[in-house]
């Protein structure tokens, strides 16, 4: 498969996708979670509606407070703004997304047609909706997914026409399965309707991704979203189910890896790299580093030094940042 699942740009916490072009806001991308730093795509959200067919094995998706299991040849769909993470149920797991903006639909959110296709859908129910081939209306969408998949993997002549085609179809059928009452009272603008724990752990996101280098107690973090010490543990234990302390280590271990990968020369000294990344003690860095790599930084470096380092690198077929 052509695609890698990367963001050609990267707003801390938000994915920018690159697509072919404005006319055509779509694209395919193979993922396997296994790959991915710590097993596990990290929480991360994007303007883009994601639909994602689980492949091989099973796919467990964490979106606020509900885990769902998505199970070998079923697929979810996960709604624009929406923060979420993927862990892998079994090692062979394997889940192929498809990432589209609504404008390849809809030429503007506010015309006659977004109210009356897409902010129904959008402004209803759960941010996810899972589809099993099983059942009438998830066999049909199905379908319309798979020709889409084939489609952007062949592109033959015409395949951006046929795919809009088939995401038309697809769509007719996820508004029609709406109750009726959704489709004729939920016609309103799209909003983004986060709730206080998505906005308050975003901006706390923000603020560790931006001071990570830097001595970061409980405190700043609390501060940073006008929160009390206590109810910022409740929250980052809510939401994405760590604590904020962490958080932070997993954050500065990662970008330790990140800088061994694509640093030039590779030779800095361990003391060095810890301290860059905001530890002040070089043998608890490795003890940590080991705890969540498998490996010494040293050992990491040095495969780093002598392999390509797309499967190891948290940056290869990932989203960048944990």
């Amino acid at each position: 498969m052509s695609n890698s699942h990367k963001p050609s740009q990267v707003n801390n916490y938000k994915e920018i996708y690159e697509h072919v072009n404005d006319d055509y806001p779509l694209a395919v991308y193979f993922v396997k979670p296994d790959e991915y730093f710590l097993n596990n795509v990290p929480w991360h959200w994007h303007e883009e509606m994601e639909i994602d067919v689980v492949r091989d094995g099973d796919a467990v998706y964490t979106i606020g407070d509900d885990v769902i299991e998505v199970s070998n040849q079923n697929a979810i769909i996960v709604k624009s703004n929406v923060a979420h993470s993927i862990k892998a149920r079994n090692t062979d797991c394997s889940i192929i997304s498809i990432i589209f903006s609504p404008t390849i639909l809809f030429s503007g959110l506010d015309s006659q047609m977004s109210a009356a296709y897409l902010n129904p859908f959008m402004n209803s129910g759960e941010k996810y909706q899972l589809i099993d081939p099983s059942d009438r209306i998830g066999k049909a969408l199905f379908s319309y997914i798979e020709d889409i998949i084939d489609y952007n993997l062949n592109k033959e002549f015409g395949y951006e026409l046929q795919t809009k085609s088939a995401l038309y179809q697809l769509w007719l059928i996820l508004i029609k399965d709406l109750p009726r009452t959704a489709r004729i009272t939920k016609s309103e603008p799209v909003e983004e309707k986060f709730s206080a724990d998505e906005e308050r752990i975003k901006d706390a996101i923000l603020f560790i991704q931006e001071n990570y280098p830097d001595s970061i107690s409980l405190d700043d973090i609390a501060a940073s979203i006008h929160i009390s010490k206590s109810e910022c543990c409740r929250l980052f234990k809510r939401t994405i189910k760590l604590s904020p302390f962490e958080y932070l280590m997993r954050y500065r271990i990662l970008q330790a890896c990140d800088i061994m990968i694509k640093s030039q020369r590779n030779d800095e000294s361990i003391s060095y790299l810890a301290g860059s990344v905001g530890f002040n003690s070089a043998s608890y860095f490795n003890k940590l580093f080991k705890e969540y790599v498998g490996c010494t930084p040293t050992e990491f470096r040095n495969k780093s030094k002598t392999e390509r380092r797309d499967k190891l690198s948290p940056f290869g077929m990932s989203f960048s940042h944990i």
